[in-house]
């Protein structure tokens, strides 16, 4: 009788700690990050899909909204299917509003880890101008964020009756940046140093300026470097003279210490 009721008891023990086991598990971000880089061309063919099978209405100042969410629909339909490891909790699309109250458009978690995935919208029958973040942001977001992907809706407004879907591109954010031609790095806009997409040809061809993420850091850094030079010289003049005054002495209180051998 006692081995029956040990037997028993032992029985229920492994099942609490395979369940355990089975709840406690994530999906490891690198792995999810890198599947996601591999499969980017699949991926983008897929949403192209989903997308294109829903013509949208209404203006281009409001319409990449519509677009967010049926992209975000879409990812959810479609990464499941890629990575039988994600669950619906490991996504997350705030709570729609006026304002989606999130980090994110649209994250993956896996654990302590989140995957960040932008959705941005454009006319194909213009070089996309859309916001790729600042030199401020990026380092913040590289601390939030495991590894960072975009998804971007090319779309035609040609037409008075509807708005299609084009095509649509996902990829490692750092991909769809350009390169400046003032400096060896990013380009950005000068009054609020915010990164600037590659035109639509270099989409459509899957050519990017930066061979590695870190080769993109790199320009970036180069990219603030010039910007701020850019600043103090174009800013010197307003500053009064006392303020002038103060920024030369500390200026010289910095440069008159002895350099360390």
């Amino acid at each position: 009788m006692k081995l029956i009721r040990l037997n028993r008891f032992a029985g229920i023990a492994l099942a609490v700690l395979l369940f355990v086991v089975r709840v406690g598990a994530q999906p490891d971000a690198h792995s999810i990050a890198t599947k996601l880089d591999a499969l980017r061309t699949t991926l983008a063919a897929e949403l192209t899909t989903e997308l294109q099978r829903t013509n949208l209405s209404g203006s281009y100042t409001v319409v990449w909204r519509a677009y967010e969410d049926a992209v975000i629909a879409a990812l959810e339909k479609i990464l499941p299917a890629h990575f039988p490891e994600l669950t619906a909790t490991n996504f997350d699309a705030g709570t729609t509003g006026r304002e989606k109250n999130r980090l994110a458009d649209f994250a993956i978690r896996c654990g302590t880890n989140v995957i960040e995935v932008s959705i941005k919208a454009a006319r194909g029958s213009a070089n996309p101008e859309n916001d790729m973040g600042t030199f401020n942001d990026h380092p913040n977001r590289q601390k939030l964020f495991s590894d960072a992907f975009t998804v971007w809706v090319r779309y035609d407004d040609s037409s008075k009756d509807a708005i299609r879907c084009d095509r649509v591109f996902f990829d490692r954010t750092w991909r769809f940046v350009v390169k400046s031609t003032l400096v060896d790095g990013v380009k950005y806009r000068k009054k609020d140093g915010n990164m600037r997409p590659k035109p639509w040809t270099m989409f459509d061809s899957g050519e990017t300026f930066w061979k590695s993420e870190a080769d993109f850091a790199a320009a970036v850094k180069r990219a603030e470097a010039f910007r701020a030079k850019e600043v103090v010289n174009e800013r010197l003049q307003d500053l009064s003279e006392a303020d002038q005054r103060a920024l030369y002495e500390k200026l010289r209180e910095k440069f008159s210490k002895p350099v360390k051998p």
